[in-house]
């Protein structure tokens, strides 16, 4: 006979708000660790921005402070492609290139070097002739480049649909179409979290949802400082293959596919995001300005259907994908024929677009903001967060499990934007 009243639901020892990379590859490892874990989705987990990823993963480049977990990182993506197979993640360490045009392009490409060489990361410059030699289908009159040949790539939404199926297999409950609309507390303590269906009890909440955390974490009092970018990516067709290396270029970044295509993007000088206002970004406008000074040429700001959105609901379902920005995909496509002639016209395949969840010193947030509440945030990657989730799952991981993670973390700590901690540091690329 069936009960009229629907079961409590089940205990956990952590929920993981946000089924993206960074709160499977969380929750795995803390499944793996024993404890009980419950993941809720608003949508199908890995479906957003996690799957609509670039695909890099690199060290060279890094803010020093991400540096650390950028290199466990990739450690781990070679675990990970060990146990699971390079069909079950597309990884490959083809080496990452990023090749200087001009004197300014020079200057950071040293810098980098600098940067990763105090580390300990085995990079290196090559000169023009050694580029030519590396890569001699590469048009255009380069003065010479920065090559991390361990940094590569993988596929984004395979990795991701991988991560979760262990995270399953290892039993974490995963809740989809579940929107998280609030953080329990009792006493002062957390008590879970609440959906829909009503509380879901759990001692430690983890927000790990991208766009949507700046918003349940408004509402227990807490600012997060979070820009909504518009990221678009595209794919040509395929090709003969000719390289493995991937390249992040100063006017198009681009990887490699096994089948000969290549998934083009931004460089790191040129055209950029797509900024939506949302009524985050406008509380939080002071923190983004100087960025905004510094690049505005680069800028295109719009007000429409993500401030709208994020008016609306705090736990809305899953949001639609935005449409790529046509116009960069041109810019892009057009770089990348301009660089291998060779391939003469080669045609687009298909383009799509992700929200990135960009703060203004382009670094996370990683923290616990109370001592005394097992509240923590992994959150804010502005779009670092795929090729770092393995590191950051096993950081937050740590940090729950045994009081404290195995890295330093102070530098993504929330309370930097107003102690006068956020260092604004120049990244090297």
């Amino acid at each position: 006979m069936t009960s009229p009243h629907p079961a409590a639901p089940e205990a956990a020892d952590v929920a993981i708000v946000g089924g993206g990379i960074v709160g499977c590859a969380t929750a795995l490892e803390l499944a793996r660790q024993g404890l009980r874990v419950a993941l809720f989705e608003r949508g199908e987990p890995g479906r957003e921005q996690s799957s609509r990823a670039w695909g890099f993963v690199r060290q060279q480049g890094r803010h020093p402070a991400e540096l650390p977990l950028a290199a466990e990182a990739n450690a781990l993506w070679q675990e990970l492609t060990a146990q699971y197979g390079a069909a079950a993640t597309g990884f490959e360490t083809g080496g990452i290139l990023t090749p200087a045009e001009t004197a300014e392009d020079e200057a950071r490409i040293v810098a980098a070097h600098h940067d990763a060489s105090g580390f300990g990361l085995r990079t290196r410059i090559l000169s023009a002739a050694a580029l030519r030699e590396k890569l001699p289908q590469l048009a255009g009159s380069w003065r010479g480049a920065l090559l991390t040949d361990g940094d590569g790539y993988a596929e984004p939404a395979l990795a991701t649909g991988t991560i979760a199926a262990a995270a399953r297999e290892a039993g974490v409950r995963f809740h989809s179409h579940a929107p998280v609309l609030d953080v329990s507390l009792r006493a002062g303590a957390v008590e879970g979290v609440v959906t829909a269906a009503g509380l879901h009890p759990a001692g430690v909440v983890v927000l790990a949802n991208g766009v949507g955390a700046a918003s349940l974490a408004r509402r227990l009092g807490l600012g997060m400082p979070v820009q909504v970018v518009r990221s678009t990516v595209a794919r040509t067709v395929a090709a003969a293959p000719f390289t493995r290396l991937a390249m992040w270029g100063p006017k198009v970044a681009y990887r490699p596919r096994p089948d000969g295509s290549f998934v083009i993007g931004n460089g790191y000088r040129g055209v950029g995001g797509d900024y939506d206002i949302t009524p985050n970004s406008v509380r939080h406008i002071m923190h983004f300005l100087p960025a905004y000074r510094r690049n505005w040429r680069l800028l295109r700001l719009s007000l429409g259907r993500e401030f709208t959105a994020q008016l609306r609901a705090t736990g809305s379902a899953a949001a639609p994908e935005p449409p790529p920005n046509r116009r960069k995909v041109a810019h892009n496509l057009a770089a990348f024929r301009a660089l291998f002639p060779h391939l003469g016209a080669l045609p687009l395949d298909t383009a799509w677009a992700g929200r990135i969840d960009l703060t203004p010193d382009v670094i996370p947030i990683m923290d616990r903001p109370w001592p005394e509440r097992d509240l923590y945030i992994a959150a804010g990657f502005s779009g670092h967060g795929f090729a770092l989730a393995p590191s950051v799952g096993r950081q937050m991981a740590g940090w729950i499990t045994r009081g404290r993670p195995a890295l330093d973390l102070s530098p993504f700590r929330l309370s930097r934007f107003t102690d006068g901690g956020a260092t604004y540091a120049r990244h090297s690329l």
